[in-house]
């Protein structure tokens, strides 16, 4: 399979520089300019951009064998990944400097290009997708607040995921093939092809590309006993296995020396079999023994289709850009629910033989986008300009059907309480009956609608040949609306909720860049940003849910002193203050990027969990403040040997006690304390290093990568015992630590190369959940860890 994929694995065009060790070819051309990033929405040397920035080329990617966005999170200091959706394997939440949240709006923006993706997170399971690492010219992370530029959702930073264009004038192609196998678990192999073809010399390109990826299973779904909880038949084995399929296509035609009109699609699909959560009564990870014992498989299937079209303009010393696209995105999930109800309404998630209950979950996104700007051309002018309009309609739509047809059955709720009497059904859902006589809790069709309207601007004055300052704005008008409808004995009486919030949000920027000379920057700035408010959807009859004036004592609603979950939740916003350096040193030898922040988050937008009965809100929790830095090296120590290290550290709290409502009487507890922490990793370590030689005529390499996450000790809303709803079970952030070899030859235009990662095969608990359900012999843990130690092969080609 490698080597009939090796003769499609042909060429690509990109260099950079993402603080990372490299070769010696590459380290020489670095040294005389980093890579060209457009993080302020023109094209500057990464050394140059008064902003913290990682950037990773397509060729760093490869390198350092990178296939997602999870492995840019672990190799970029300061960001945080988190796979937090038990029942579906691709659910991701990332966050940059402690602005971290799987609440409401994104709090990170996430672009292909120049369109926002990101989603809300409304219904159940909506969470942002990640574009394939693959044919991309770079990714760039924006650490700290890019809302002057990029608008809402870029609260904490943004992170770009940048495609290559159609070359005018030469033939480019790239590809890449691999295969690898993991321990106790299913192959996993990838194929993908780029190429760009000039039809028109100078006047028209075109490029397209493919991908295929198939991540192999490790988790197996079995059956097992009620009484001792061992695992007996096997139903599929390894089970979570992940397809990804990716399609690019783009056209550049340059009918003028002036204008450049460039059309491209983007699709992508995402499979999931099952969900990479494993039950810890079934597993022993220590020996890579992962199984789940759910009762139907967690599946997924998340399609996107993104057409943009960018034109230029040169207009002497000026330039239009016109940036328009439309992310049209279908998701569709079955989440396994056995558990889950039978934890709730029977007390013991272990649930009966043959009994099943499952989640019907859809999600819908479709996202127009328009921005128009007008910029100086000549980056060396005194003066250096971009003013901008930004339009966007952005709707959503969830759905959600949990199918129990067993709830009014006798082996759940379905007993007479006394003979002839009412069943236990009956009384908790005062006579509502299953809808359909199957469907326990319905979200029919609810839609959201964020439209947006913005205008932005720019600037940054020379006032010395060295000294330059920096002044943004942004001012958008923001219209969000709602509408949905809940039913099912579940949510009691039917609930039609809709609701509308507009808010005009500023978000200025202001800075100072000195550059002592063509090696060395310092700069400091502060900068705004923000996130619109949103809607809550209905919570559960069994969380304490009342039409009374008073809480119901010995509920999750209760305890927080509430009747019912808030509708609604408000607007937050950042203000970020920050300083940095960028040096080149010793002859450009050794390259440090470093910036230390402080941030004051207000009104944040958070999840609030009701423990009791599984379901969740958000709720506006006062303010918080984080503050860290983050540093990141490059030292060629010979020509053929360099070291790379990026290390960050947050530090992230709550600055007030809130509580989710008014009443303060006896049993009523808040659900955040003043000082605890966000929920991150306080320290986050990546080092590398790169060991060049020759073999005959050839070039061979050898590298590690190793990464380390601190452990989170600090108490975190959910696990203080001071606040309510929480579960002191559930730890905060654990640590992680992995390191990955790789070693290979450079062959004319492939690079043919062995890899293992997770070399010591660790499996830390990266997530723990409980099952709704008193805490007990009777909980139910769901933990989710690293893939195991994977062995394979990749081949590379470039022209």
């Amino acid at each position: 399979m490698i080597s009939a994929a090796a003769l499609a694995v042909v060429a690509s065009p990109v260099a950079g520089h993402a603080q990372d060790a490299s070769s010696a070819e590459e380290r020489d051309s670095e040294q005389g300019g980093d890579i060209v990033v457009t993080a302020t929405l023109r094209d500057q040397n990464l050394s140059k951009v008064p902003v913290s920035v990682a950037a990773f080329s397509q060729e760093k990617l490869d390198e350092q064998g990178v296939r997602r966005v999870d492995d840019i999170a672990a190799k970029t200091p300061g960001v945080t990944l988190t796979r937090g959706d038990g029942r579906n394997a691709s659910a991701a939440t990332i966050s940059i400097r402690g602005i971290a949240s799987t609440a409401g709006s994104a709090t990170t923006g996430i672009y292909i290009d120049d369109t926002p993706i990101q989603v809300r997170s409304i219904g159940f399971s909506a969470f942002t997708p990640f574009p394939a690492v693959f044919d991309l010219e770079r990714v760039e992370v924006l650490r700290g607040p890019q809302g002057t530029l990029f608008g809402a959702g870029s609260e904490g930073g943004t992170v770009r995921f940048i495609t290559p264009r159609p070359d005018l004038n030469e033939v480019q192609a790239y590809g890449r093939a691999e295969l690898a196998t993991t321990k106790s678990g299913d192959e996993s192999y990838e194929i993908g092809a780029a190429f760009s073809v000039p039809l028109i010399n100078d006047k028209l390109a075109f490029r397209a590309s493919g991908y295929y990826r198939r991540d192999g299973g490790f988790i197996d779904r079995v059956d097992f006993d009620r009484t001792t909880r061992e695992p007996t038949n096997l139903l599929d084995k390894n089970a979570n296995s992940q397809d990804t399929l990716v399609l690019q296509s783009s056209l550049a035609f340059a009918p003028t020396e002036t204008l450049t009109i460039t059309p491209s699609v983007f699709y992508q699909k995402v499979t999931n079999d099952e969900s990479n959560a494993f039950w810890e009564v079934l597993s022993d990870p220590d020996s890579s023994e992962y199984r789940t014992g759910g009762a139907v498989p967690n599946t997924n299937r998340d399609r996107f289709v993104l057409p943009a079209l960018k034109i230029e303009l040169e207009l002497g010393a000026v330039s239009l850009v016109s940036n328009t696209s439309y992310f049209d995105r279908s998701q569709s999930a079955v989440n396994d629910y056995t558990a889950f109800e039978a934890g709730i309404w029977a007390g013991n998630p272990f649930y009966p033989a043959g009994i099943e209950a499952r989640a019907l979950q859809s999600n819908e996104q479709q996202n127009f986008t328009q921005e128009l700007r007008l910029q100086s051309s000549d980056a060396d002018a005194r003066f250096n300009w971009v003013v901008g309009m930004f339009y966007s309609h952005n709707k959503q739509r969830a759905a959600q059907f949990v199918e129990n047809e067993y709830l009014d059955d006798p082996v759940l709720l379905g007993n007479p309480v006394f003979p002839g009497g009412p069943t236990l059904f009956d009384i908790i859902f005062g006579g509502v009956p299953l809808v359909d006589g199957r469907y326990t809790f319905v979200l029919d069709d609810m839609e959201a609608v964020d439209e947006q309207i913005a205008g932005f601007a720019q600037a940054d004055f020379k006032v010395t040949d060295k000294l330059t300052v920096t002044a943004g704005l942004r001012v958008a008008d923001t219209r969000f609306t709602a509408d949905a409808h809940f039913y099912g004995p579940v949510v009691g009486p039917e609930v039609n909720d809709s609701g509308k919030q507009k808010e005009t949000p500023v978000t200025p920027k202001l800075g100072v860049s000195y550059q002592a000379d063509d090696n060395n920057m310092l700069y400091a700035s502060a900068a705004k940003g923000y996130r619109v408010g949103g809607y809550n959807p209905a919570v559960g009859l069994p969380c304490g849910v009342t039409a009374g004036p008073d809480p119901l004592p010995g509920t999750a609603l209760g305890g927080l002193g509430l009747t019912n979950r808030p509708a609604f939740f408000d607007s937050d916003s950042v203000w970020s203050y920050e300083v940095g350096s960028k040096n080149r040193l010793f002859g450009r030898h050794l390259q440090v990027d470093a910036s230390a922040f402080y941030i004051d988050w207000s009104n944040i937008q958070q999840t609030v969990a009701l423990a009791q009965c599984g379901f969740t809100f958000v709720e506006n929790l006062g303010s918080a403040t984080s503050k860290g830095f983050d540093v990141a090296l490059t030292a060629n120590v010979t020509d053929d040997f360099a070291l790379g290290a990026s290390i960050g550290y947050t530090k992230a709290e709550f600055n007030e006690t809130v509580y989710g409502g008014p009443s303060r009487a006896p049993g009523v507890r808040p659900i955040v304390t003043e000082g605890d922490d966000i929920p991150l990793n306080p320290w986050t370590i990546y080092l590398n290093g790169q060991y060049g030689y020759d073999i005959a005529d050839k070039r061979g390499y050898t590298r590690f990568d190793f990464q380390h996450l601190s452990r989170q000790t600090a108490l975190v809303p959910g696990t203080n015992p001071a606040n309510g709803g929480t579960d002191p079970t559930i730890p905060g952030r654990p640590s992680s630590t992995t390191l990955s070899l790789r070693t290979g030859i450079e062959l004319e235009t492939f690079d043919v190369s062995l890899f293992v990662n997770n070399v010591f095969n660790a499996n830390p608990q990266l997530t723990r959940a409980r099952t709704p359900g008193p805490p007990g012999p009777n909980s139910l843990y769901t933990d989710t860890t690293l893939r195991p130690r994977t062995f394979g092969i990749t081949v590379i080609g470039r022209y």
